[in-house]
């Protein structure tokens, strides 16, 4: 259920907010009221609904003034403003504060619905993009496997350092090895052992891991995204993403 939370200091008005919407419509329920802004403002902190319907002018604290309130103190409510008073100024502070409808009284009853049926359409796709990014935070901690490296051979150790701190450049394990001193032979033996997986399926997670993180930024073109985690060739990079990730990077990229 979605939850309601609705502020305005006529006691008609709130009343006929609480009784006659069809909230059952929607999966929202009505969780609270108020008749002015400060006592609002801690019962939404408390009880952080999904939905906040307030009046703009009140007693106190102002309806603005609550969703500015609100918003320092990280609620994402969708808020849907009611008043009196068809001013721009208003209507353009509302707006910097994302506020979802701006609505006038004498509420029109089907504008109001409308309003609510926007903010729960909203709340649905923000949860699913919310699950979507949790889903792709496994998907970045599951490419790069957690090792205690306490109890690791110390040429190991040496070369997953090292792994991490070069992976941007070409690099085989022909270099590493040359790095730590010791034959090739002998860390692919090392790797295939201790850890169970090879030299370049570790410097692969490196560098998808990586990306993923540089793909957050949804400007970031995927050829420089490819080219700083250490790939020249764009194609090779999307078809290895995709093989690990499950789908290609710009996708990722839109989702992240």
């Amino acid at each position: 259920m979605y939850q309601v939370y609705i502020v305005d200091d006529a006691v008609l008005t709130r009343k006929a907010l609480v009784m006659t919407m069809p909230w059952d419509r929607w999966g929202c329920v009505v969780v609270g009221s108020a008749d002015d802004g400060e006592r609002a403002f801690e019962e939404i902190v408390k009880l952080e609904p999904d939905i906040v319907i307030t009046d703009i002018r009140m007693v106190h604290v102002s309806g603005l003034e609550l969703i500015r309130r609100c918003r320092a103190e990280g609620i994402r409510a969708q808020f849907i403003i009611i008043s009196g008073y068809n001013e721009f100024e208003y209507a353009k502070a509302a707006l910097r504060m994302e506020v979802l409808d701006y609505i006038l009284k004498p509420i029109d009853d089907e504008e109001l619905q409308k309003a609510v049926e926007k903010a729960v359409q909203r709340i649905g796709e923000t949860k699913a993009l919310s699950a979507e990014r949790r889903e792709q935070e496994g998907e970045i901690k599951s490419l790069l496997l957690e090792y205690d490296e306490k109890n690791m051979n110390a040429y190991l150790r040496g070369a997953l350092r090292y792994v991490r701190e070069n992976y941007a450049r070409e690099l085989s394990i022909r270099d590493v090895a040359a790095h730590l001193a010791i034959s090739d032979s002998y860390l692919a033996k090392l790797f295939k052992v201790e850890l169970n997986i090879t030299f370049l399926e570790y410097l692969t997670r490196v560098r998808m891991r990586r990306a993923m993180e540089l793909m957050r930024d949804k400007n970031m073109p995927i050829y420089e995204v490819a080219e700083r985690v250490g790939y020249r060739d764009y194609r090779h990079f999307s078809s290895t993403f995709k093989k690990l990730a499950g789908v290609g990077p710009k996708e990722f990229q839109m989702r992240s």
